[in-house]
């Protein structure tokens, strides 16, 4: 089926389609195009063509002959292993083989469950994978949602795993003005290991894990840091500040620790790969600097995924694998924010 096709950051957006119908083997229970098609002008409602569903696409025929595909940049269904499909949801549980793992996800992703000897966290895709392991034994960790907390794998500072649908973050929470001062936080070093896949430097500083036909199979960009200044001093709140009914009662603009917030002092890490490690030197100005508001985020490589999206804004606010609309052009609303006037927002898929 040939398709014109135009992306955007939108979690989906409608491509109309028109195509010849080919007819298909296909197994009991799954609608194929001529069926699918015959299903929609015998009801005239649209009916989805499950044989051609994927987790990022939806193709229907329409009544008067046409097809319209849904393209998503962001994945609307998982496949199970059966062969089923289930819903998106990077909640974590415990699995019966001891790895704390993502309810629902387009990647075959898992945790340690803490103790010595684990490996951080694997992540696969179509039978080949990368390993991350931790320097030391990891204490067990306490589940919220998404995220795994393993605290104090430093004096003062906090490890924090979280899951999304097509891959995971890793950030450092260091907390206090003292815990920055520990030497182990000078480098931060993780053991790098691939099945099928080698891990290799990237573009602008990131990391690629890339199969014998030198494919990117997972990729993600330099590794970042940020302290909570915006918390204490919200600025100009030209960014990311809520419009309408959804301002907060203080005013404040929301925030999310696992992203940069408008105000917080930040820098770039390079990730460095060399013999079996990735590795990245924290800012030590920003970590141990005499205006640094605590608590600090260290994330070492913002974690590999199967597939990247990112919002740069004129001026110099950057939202990776964000969710939902961030807007583009002029920026105006999106997503229940306002960006003020004056700013121009660019996506990159």
């Amino acid at each position: 089926m040939a398709a014109s096709l135009v992306l955007s950051a939108l979690p989906a957006l409608p491509v109309e389609a028109v195509a010849s119908v080919a007819a298909a083997d296909v197994a009991p229970g799954v609608v194929d195009e001529s069926t699918a098609l015959a299903q929609a002008k015998a009801s005239g409602e649209p009916v989805e063509v499950t044989a051609d569903r994927t987790e990022y696409s939806t193709t229907r025929a329409n009544p008067d002959g046409s097809f319209k595909l849904t393209q998503s940049t962001t994945p609307q269904r998982v496949k199970n292993g059966d062969g089923t499909w289930g819903t998106v949801n990077p909640t974590l549980e415990l699995r019966p083989d001891g790895r704390i793992a993502p309810t629902g996800a387009v990647v075959d992703l898992s945790f340690s469950d803490g103790g010595p000897g684990s490996d951080m966290l694997r992540l696969a895709k179509d039978g080949r994978s990368i390993t991350l392991g931790w320097a030391s034994s990891l204490p067990q960790p306490t589940l919220n949602g998404a995220t795994a907390t393993y605290p104090n794998v430093f004096d003062g500072v906090d490890l924090q795993l979280t899951a999304t649908a097509e891959g995971y973050r890793e950030v450092l929470v260091v907390k206090t003005p003292e815990a920055a001062q520990d030497p182990a936080l000078e480098q931060i070093q993780l053991a790098a290991s691939g099945d099928g896949l080698t891990v290799m430097p990237g573009a602008g500083g990131g990391l690629r894990a890339v199969d014998a036909d030198g494919n990117a199979v997972f990729r993600g960009p330099a590794g970042q840091m940020w302290d909570s200044a915006g918390d204490a001093d919200a600025g100009s709140q030209t960014q990311l500040m809520t419009s309408g009914a959804a301002i907060p009662a203080s005013g404040e603009p929301l925030d999310d620790p696992s992203q940069r917030g408008d105000g917080d002092a930040s820098a770039v890490l390079p990730v460095k790969v060399d013999d079996g490690a990735v590795a990245v030197h924290p800012d030590l100005a920003l970590l141990r600097g005499e205006n640094t508001v605590y608590p600090v985020y260290i994330d070492p490589s913002v974690g590999l995924g199967v597939s990247e999206r990112t919002k740069i804004s004129s001026d110099g606010d950057k939202f990776w694998m964000f969710d939902g609309d961030k807007g583009v052009g002029k920026c105006g609303t999106a997503d229940g924010y306002y960006c003020g006037g004056g700013y121009v927002d660019r996506m990159y898929l």
